[in-house]
């Protein structure tokens, strides 16, 4: 009796892993080909961070454009102006206000990052994650790897079409991405993600 109940109880828990690896599997697919078709689309986007106790710590608005591969403009409009750069070899981070940028490679250190998501392909950044679904549009990302970014993050759309991304960092802070007025577009020039910064900013480049 004992014997056939471990084995009963063996079985059972076998086929629920199995069901779990293949719910893990059907969701990445998934997140993979949503990703894959937001990768070349620009729009509008409302952040705001939160503390532990849920207080509104920042407000910021702007726009952003992104186009394959691993290009990108996330350009914040108020309540300060910041823009942040990508022509797919190097990221430039400008506060307008301060006169100041910083430009870096982008390294493999932004693949675990939750802007590499919507710039990098799928193929290349899903596997750092564990994926779980909460929706038939709504996922959860946790990073394989212990890391200081972030614990999770959750990824949102609407029709296909990206519609928001909370993330949750290492000190418990929340930051929540609202996506609007998206549009897809068939590629654009390159010239777009070319910053040309003015003589008073002070540039710093890292890692070169």
């Amino acid at each position: 009796m004992k014997t056939r109940m471990l084995a009963l109880v063996s079985l059972f828990i076998g086929l629920l892993f199995h069901g779990v690896v293949q719910a893990e599997e059907t969701s990445a697919q998934r997140v993979a080909t949503l990703l894959e078709q937001n990768r070349n689309v620009e729009g509008e986007f409302r952040q705001v961070t939160y503390d532990e106790q849920g207080k509104q710590l920042q407000v910021s608005e702007g726009v952003f454009l992104l186009a394959k591969p691993n290009q990108f403009v996330w350009d914040s409009i108020k309540p300060f102006a910041q823009r942040i750069v990508s022509d797919g070899r190097t990221i430039t981070i400008w506060d307008v206000d301060l006169e100041q940028a910083t430009q870096r490679p982008l390294s493999g250190e932004v693949g675990s990052s939750p802007a590499a998501l919507l710039g990098q392909p799928a193929e290349t950044v899903l596997p750092l994650y564990n994926i779980t679904a909460l929706g038939e549009e709504k996922f959860r990302l946790s990073p394989k790897e212990d890391q200081d970014l972030f614990q999770t993050l959750t990824l949102s759309f609407r029709d296909q079409v990206i519609d928001a991304m909370s993330i949750l960092d290492a000190l418990g802070q929340t930051t929540v991405i609202e996506f609007n007025n998206v549009e897809a577009h068939d590629g654009v020039a390159k010239e777009n993600f070319k910053l040309d910064l003015p003589d008073d900013v002070d540039l710093i480049v890292e890692g070169q």
